[in-house]
């Protein structure tokens, strides 16, 4: 490695390419990164060296698997991989990616070469790594993702208390469902009460039912949330907004699993395994009288707390996808096919005060105004939204196919350059060789009339 790097006529190799490179130890810390690479990441010369490669790179792999570390398990080479870079200054940078193992004299592997460049083409629908990295109805690769479907995995089987915290719309619903149909009750009801969306007067009537004449306009007996769970599970979401006196009830239920219905001195017993929920900081509440520490503590049994969006930015193309699809399901008649890799930058830099439910609706709202069934940055809603620069690369492919929006790519970029074969190379991000055999595999010939190529 030592000897690449002083060979002057390979630093003038490495720093005339096109593509990125940076050579890494194999105690993974950088020893050479050319003028293309420290452009990309927009890091000045020098700067780099000796540092751990993920802590420059940042790429989505480095958390989930690192392909270095990939590429000496298996060893052999890892060729094609698609990933996001993080820049210096916070900008995402989308990039089609090698990585090549370096060895001595004996064939020991002693480190090896990252190759990368702007992925300015389409990609294939549905990344194989997806599904790896799903649980239920929810989807995530990074690592905080990872361990709160471990913590699924573990509490599911029991039939603990469970408190699910994090920020709003960040998927406490989704959680509850995934605990309970991974439990031994999921043959039972899953009930489900939001505190925010009831009225204060009406609440211990939905919890714990009533009997008629308890009230005004109590016209008959009513079976409340408890008691329709009854052997299944009861999800309280926003239990932060609970009434102290509602409070009091729940704390009974949680420790004899008993209630009086409203109007009623007859005592109901049930078996309800139960599930909660808060955007607010519990503690900080007990601390101005606004919840009951004691009900804290039996709720607090197992706590779940899920990460903001914005911290788990390499998941928004897995989540994108998804409501994408879930959109195309829905508006047919638009024949949605994709989303630009611009667009999804910023995405990506976006800071998500609304998390995955503002994720879901900038979608829906874009996907509505595309045309041309392809979803651009002028479709998206985030007008004052502060993201950081983006930035520009061609198409990130969602939904139609591969070959057929490549090809009307690479059919667009030779009509633009009328037949010019370095030139369309160059729009496309492909070298001439690349692209000579993409159209030759996608069939693509001048017509009598096109104007010849000088190339």
């Amino acid at each position: 490695m030592k000897n690449l790097i002083e060979d002057p006529n390979a630093l003038r190799i490495l720093e005339s390419l096109h593509d990125g490179v940076i050579v890494i130890s194999k105690e993974r810390n950088i020893v050479f990164i050319n003028a293309r690479a420290r452009g990309l990441l927009g890091y000045e010369a020098g700067e780099v060296l000796d540092h751990r490669c993920k802590s420059i790179t940042r790429t989505t792999e480095c958390e989930t698997g690192c392909p270095l570390t990939r590429a000496i398990e298996q060893n052999r080479d890892q060729c094609g991989l698609n990933m996001w870079y993080r820049a210096k200054d916070g900008r995402r940078v989308y990039c089609r990616t090698n990585v090549v193992l370096l060895r001595d004299d004996s064939g020991e592997v002693i480190g090896g070469v990252e190759i990368f460049s702007d992925a300015g083409r389409v990609l294939p629908l549905n990344p194989p790594e997806v599904e790896a990295f799903g649980f239920g109805n929810m989807i995530g690769r990074n690592p905080a993702m990872a361990e709160v479907f471990n913590l699924i995995r573990m509490v599911a089987v029991t039939d603990s208390t469970v408190l699910i915290t994090g920020e709003s719309g960040t998927g406490k619903e989704l959680v509850a469902e995934a605990i309970h149909a991974n439990s031994v009750r999921s043959g039972r009801p899953l009930v489900k009460v939001n505190f925010a969306a009831l009225n204060e007067g009406v609440i211990e009537s939905e919890l714990f039912g009533h009997v008629k004449g308890a009230f005004t306009g109590a016209t008959s007996d009513k079976a409340g949330r408890f008691e329709l769970a009854h052997q299944g599970t009861l999800f309280l979401d926003e239990i932060g907004e609970a009434p102290l006196t509602t409070q009091v009830k729940l704390l009974r239920v949680l420790q004899a699993g008993e209630f009086e219905k409203v109007g009623s001195s007859r005592t109901v017993k049930v078996d309800v395994r139960l599930i909660a929920a808060t955007n607010r900081d519990l503690q900080e509440a007990i601390g101005k009288g606004a919840f009951r520490q004691d009900l804290y503590y039996r709720l607090n049994v197992f706590r779940i707390p899920l990460p903001p969006l914005r911290e788990r930015s390499e998941d928004i193309p897995l989540l994108a996808d998804h409501f994408l699809k879930k959109c195309a399901a829905k508006m047919a008649s638009k024949k949605i096919e994709g989303i630009e890799a611009e667009a999804m930058t910023r995405l990506m830099n976006y800071r998500f005060p609304g998390n995955i439910r503002e994720l879901e609706n900038i979608i829906e709202h874009a996907a509505i105004r595309c045309q041309g069934g392809v979803i651009r940055a002028s479709d998206l809603p985030l007008a004052g939204d502060g993201a950081l620069p983006v930035q520009p690369v061609k198409l990130h492919q969602i939904r139609a196919p591969l070959q057929s929006l490549e090809r009307d790519l690479i059919l667009r970029a030779l009509d633009e350059t009328k037949w010019r074969i370095a030139e369309s190379a160059k729009i496309l991000g492909l070298s001439r060789i690349t692209l000579w055999r993409r159209m030759k595999e996608y069939d693509i010939r001048r017509l009598a009339a096109s104007p010849q190529s000088r190339d």
